[in-house]
């Protein structure tokens, strides 16, 4: 099955940097800076781990917004051109092909785990989660950005750039995972509390956390927090 989802991600690996290449100028790139500068305070230090990072694009913005990333990707072809991006712009990123699902990092690593659009392809996002706990400091934030795509048929209207039958992948992959059979996020936050997370807040709005238009984004917003003691 991760071959399965490596290999998907890997065929979209060159668009995705295009694509992010565009949004770099757009406004919607500023306004995630601003959102992890203005997190960064909040946090007990600044060192991040970015599941499922594809091309960069996050890692970037973290980067530029004070922290020292560490990115992961299961797919050999989004690392590559995440590591061409970041040479270019000139900015450090600890980059590895890695399945979210087994983090090979020590325990208490991290101060922010950061994840967006990922969880909808992991087989396991029980392990996932308590991995992320795992690599986690204690007093040390989760925050998942995703969608609630189990009930939907991705279409390639939209997607004509994208290798044609890269939908019908995508619909096939999502259908055979267990979280597309459950209402989201509330299943996640009950993963995420069984896990061992506290303060776990999950908005429906991923926009008014970027203050954003309604409208602008169909994406959910889901945090929690690592005990501190």
């Amino acid at each position: 099955m991760m071959q399965e989802i490596a290999a998907y991600w890997d065929k979209q690996s060159a668009i995705w940097r295009e694509e992010k290449q565009d949004a770099w100028m757009q406004p919607v790139t500023q306004q995630w800076l601003t959102y992890f500068k203005e997190l960064l305070p909040q946090l007990k230090g600044n060192k991040v781990l970015e599941a499922g990072t594809a091309s960069g694009y996050f890692a970037n913005i973290l980067a530029q917004a004070g922290y020292e990333v560490t990115a992961v990707d299961i797919s050999a072809n989004m690392i590559a051109e995440a590591k061409t991006v970041s040479e270019a712009l000139h900015l450090r990123i600890d980059y590895h092909v890695m399945d979210a699902q087994q983090l090979c990092f020590p325990e208490n690593q991290f101060d922010l785990v950061f994840t967006r659009l990922m969880t909808w392809t992991i087989p396991d996002i029980q392990t996932f989660y308590a991995e992320c706990f795992k690599v986690l400091k204690p007093g040390g934030l989760l925050l998942n950005f995703d969608g609630d795509f189990g009930a939907c048929q991705f279409s390639q209207e939209g997607h004509e750039r994208y290798p044609a039958d890269i939908m019908e992948q995508a619909n096939k992959i999502k259908s055979q995972l267990d979280i597309s059979r459950h209402q989201r996020p509330a299943r996640d936050v009950e993963i995420l509390e069984t896990a061992g997370f506290v303060q776990v807040f999950a908005d429906e709005k991923e926009e008014r956390l970027l203050r954003q238009p309604e409208g602008t984004s169909d994406l959910f917003a889901l945090k929690g927090y690592k005990p501190i003691h």
